[in-house]
C-alpha cells in the first residue's frame, strides 16, 4: 500500500522567491493521497456510494530542502495501520537524484453525511499490505491546543467559491494559504519551511474568519475562529531565512 507519482513545480506553484508555496506542497500531498485512496478501494467515489466521505483533522510537513523550480519531483505516499476512527499516511518528498526534500504526515476520519458522525475503522478495509517504514512513530494531534488568550495581531477572510472542494467546505490547503497572503509583506526574504494544522471545524462559503497570531517558541501560531469565537483551526509554522 504505497504508491509514488512525478510533479513539476509550476510557476503557480511558488511565490515571488521562487521557492514553493505550502498550499502547492499540500495539494501534492492531497491529490496523491486521493489517487492512491481510489487505488486501494476507498477513494471519493467509492465512499460516496456509502454516503461517506473523507475528512482531514490534521496535518504536517518539514521541509528539508525546497523544491526545485520549473523541475520534476517524486512524492511517495502510504498509510499507516489505522487506528479505531483514525487514517494517518505519511507522504515523502524527493528530487530527481533522490535526494529528500520534505516529509510529511496527515490524519483523517470517515464520517457519515447523513449522520455527521465518525465511521469505525473497521467498516473500511484496503487492498494491500501496510508499509512499515514510519517518519512519525508518535500518533498524530486532534488539537494543538494553543493559547487562546495570547495575540499579537489579527486579520479577517472571508471564504470564497475557489477556496471550497466537493465536500463543499474549505479546502485543508487553503487555510495556510491564507495565513501566506495575509501575513507576509512583499519582499520578504523568510519562507515558510514547515507546518503544523489541526482543523476543528469547517468553514463553508462567505464565512468569516477572524484569524489572531502570535509567537510561540521560534514558530508563528494562528488560530482562526468563526462567529466571533468558535475555533476554527490552529497553526504553527517555522519560517526560514533565504
Amino acid at each position: 500500500m504505497k504508491t509514488s507519482m512525478d510533479f513539476f513545480i509550476h510557476t503557480r506553484d511558488v511565490n515571488y522567491n521562487d521557492i514553493i508555496k505550502p498550499t502547492a506542497l499540500l495539494d501534492m500531498f492531497q491529490d496523491l493521497a486521493g489517487i492512491h485512496a481510489s487505488e486501494l478501494g476507498v477513494g471519493y467515489d467509492a465512499l460516496k456510494e456509502k454516503n461517506y466521505a473523507w475528512v482531514i483533522l490534521y496535518q504536517r510537513y518539514e521541509m528539508n530542502a525546497i523544491p526545485p523550480y520549473l523541475d520534476v519531483v517524486n512524492l511517495t505516499t502510504w498509510p499507516k495501520p489505522k487506528n479505531r476512527l483514525e487514517f494517518e499516511r505519511e507522504y515523502l518528498l524527493k528530487d530527481k537524484k533522490g535526494n529528500e526534500l520534505a516529509k510529511g504526515i496527515s490524519n483523517w476520519v470517515i464520517i457519515d453525511l447523513n449522520t455527521r458522525g465518525l465511521v469505525r475503522s473497521d467498516k473500511i478495509e484496503f487492498n494491500g499490505e501496510y508499509e512499515n517504514f514510519t517518519n512519525y512513530p508518535e500518533r498524530c494531534k486532534r488539537k494543538l491546543n494553543l493559547n487562546q488568550n495570547k495575540s499579537e495581531g489579527s486579520f479577517i477572510y472571508v471564504v470564497t467559491l475557489e477556496d471550497l472542494d466537493h465536500n463543499g467546505h474549505m479546502n485543508n490547503a487553503r487555510y495556510i494559504n491564507i495565513i501566506e497572503n495575509n501575513y507576509y509583506t512583499f519582499g520578504s526574504k523568510k519562507y515558510i519551511k514547515e507546518v503544523e494544522i489541526a482543523y476543528i471545524k469547517e468553514a463553508k462559503y462567505k464565512d468569516e474568519i477572524r484569524i489572531e497570531y502570535f509567537h510561540e517558541g521560534n514558530q508563528i501560531a494562528f488560530l482562526g475562529y468563526l462567529n466571533e469565537n468558535e475555533l476554527c483551526f490552529e497553526c504553527l509554522i517555522g519560517e526560514e531565512e533565504l
